[in-house]
């Protein structure tokens, strides 16, 4: 499976989006703005430039003369080359030009429509004339009224544009700088992202999210051993008290009394597990079994060695946590009656422990989720025990769901395997490999595996 992207990877590629989109967009409105006050900027100019060649007294007095043109071409050229616009063409009221940029256009009816500043209006717009596309603007050019109640006529117009060409070279200009400020706060951005990505990992230890998840598991797992604790701790103080004052019957009927177990005596229950400590674990579990009307069978094949290396004892000690774990929630599955077994051998150097019951078994949904902290399958109140089964509610309870959590923290810190499925007594079977046994049983060990397997098929 693909690893998942680090967290400050997620943060940085997160803040760098948001920065971008930020700048991109504010680029987008602030050249969309920009263009528009150009525009109106060149709107102004040319219009006033319009207006003012249209009023021109020697202007209007030209359209009397025999040829207007040859009074209107030079002025209206030097208006043009001082106001810095495309051209300044003036026409009569038919739309034949006077005056040009190019001379040979002049006396030509202009290409496009002359009808709305001929009709006394003021028109802003692009349109593609001789010259080529340009943004323009067109005003009426007024005669002399016939006498002061009657309004004066239109005798021509006067337009002035500028190519859409030089506007966007205009405009390049302009954005250069503005590109130039956007990609100095895209880099800041991105700086001060890293930085702040940076600043939050420092805070968090250089956790990761799934890090963060388990100590969290783990802060209510601690609560939950810790208030278990302090009951245990407290049964411990009354069977040592009982011990020093020689009240050994007292301290094993306290015993008993408190669910730990009973008696032990040298009834061999698993003649090949050399280990003491799992020895005697398995002895208790059987015990404390039978008083909840349980049968719990030793498979023939458990061979385990005693450790001889501090490394293998270790394996050992966790094994106790886990083996104990597995059987308490095997024995509390199948409740009265029920049937568990257990088998434990070393091969290859791995600590195998296996658990079978003939529960209600494990539903496929719920094999990943029950080895969670907090999780359990037992109803508040139930007065039995009972599997995690589909009728089940699986929701959470106050310092229940703690055994299999602990199973799998022992294993993954131990680099081992935990494997759920369905075992020969029709239940639940769990398989925990822990490495770093050592000191493995050998052929006696390979041959024993093998014997258990036939006799947990015969005695299924």
């Amino acid at each position: 499976m693909r690893r998942a992207m680090t967290l400050r990877a997620q943060l940085l590629v997160l803040q760098v989006v948001i920065v971008l989109v930020l700048v991109c967009t504010t680029g987008v409105v602030a050249s969309a703005l920009q263009e528009r006050q150009l525009r109106e900027a060149y709107v102004d100019r040319m219009t006033g430039v319009a207006q003012s060649v249209a009023r021109l007294p020697v202007i209007l007095d030209a359209f009397d003369d025999a040829d207007p043109s040859a009074t209107i071409q030079p002025i209206a050229e030097v208006i043009r080359e001082a106001s810095e616009v495309t051209y300044v063409v003036v026409t009569d009221d038919h739309g034949v030009r006077y005056s040009h940029p190019d001379p040979e256009e002049i006396g030509r009816r202009v290409s496009t429509d002359p009808s709305v500043p001929l009709s006394g209006q003021i028109w802003t717009g692009t349109q593609t004339g001789t010259l080529g596309t340009s943004w323009r603007v067109k005003v009426p050019v007024y005669g002399d009224a016939a006498d002061d109640a009657s309004p004066a006529p239109v005798i021509g117009t006067a337009s002035v544009g500028i190519l859409e060409s030089e506007l966007r070279a205009d405009l390049t200009d302009d954005r250069g700088w503005l590109l130039a400020a956007l990609a100095a706060a895209a880099v800041v951005g991105v700086l001060c992202a890293a930085w702040v990505t940076r600043l939050v990992r420092r805070r968090i230890y250089l956790l990761e999210p799934e890090d963060i998840a388990g100590l969290l598991e783990t802060r209510g797992l601690t609560d939950a051993l810790r208030s278990q604790s302090h009951e245990f701790a407290n049964t411990v103080h009354v069977i040592s008290g009982l011990l020093e004052l020689g009240r050994t019957q007292e301290a094993v009927a306290f015993i008993e009394r408190s669910g730990y177990g009973g008696l032990l005596t040298a009834s061999s229950v698993a003649p090949a597990v050399r280990s003491p400590e799992l020895a005697a674990l398995l002895l208790v579990k059987t015990i404390t079994a039978r008083e909840r009307d349980v049968t719990l069978d030793v498979d023939e094949g458990s061979v385990v060695d005693a450790p001889a290396t501090p490394e293998a004892s270790a394996v050992h000690t966790d094994a106790l946590v886990v083996l104990g774990n597995l059987i308490d929630n095997a024995v509390e599955a199948v409740g009265t009656d029920g049937r568990v077994r257990v088998l434990v051998h070393t091969d290859a150097g791995h600590l195998r422990l296996r658990v079978d019951d003939d529960g209600p078994g494990i539903p496929v949904a719920l094999q990943h989720q029950v080895f969670k902290a907090g999780f359990t399958t037992k109803v508040t109140g139930e007065a039995g025990a009972g599997g995690p089964g589909p009728n089940r509610s699986g929701r959470r309870e106050h310092n229940r769901g703690i055994g299999l959590a602990l199973v799998r923290r022992v294993v993954e810190r131990r680099d081992g395997e935990i494997e759920v499925g369905t075992g020969d007594l029709g239940g639940a079977r769990v398989t925990v490999v822990l490495p770093g046994a050592g000191g493995a049983a050998g052929v006696g060990a390979a041959a024993g595996a093998g014997a258990g397997a036939g006799s947990a098929g015969a005695t299924s």
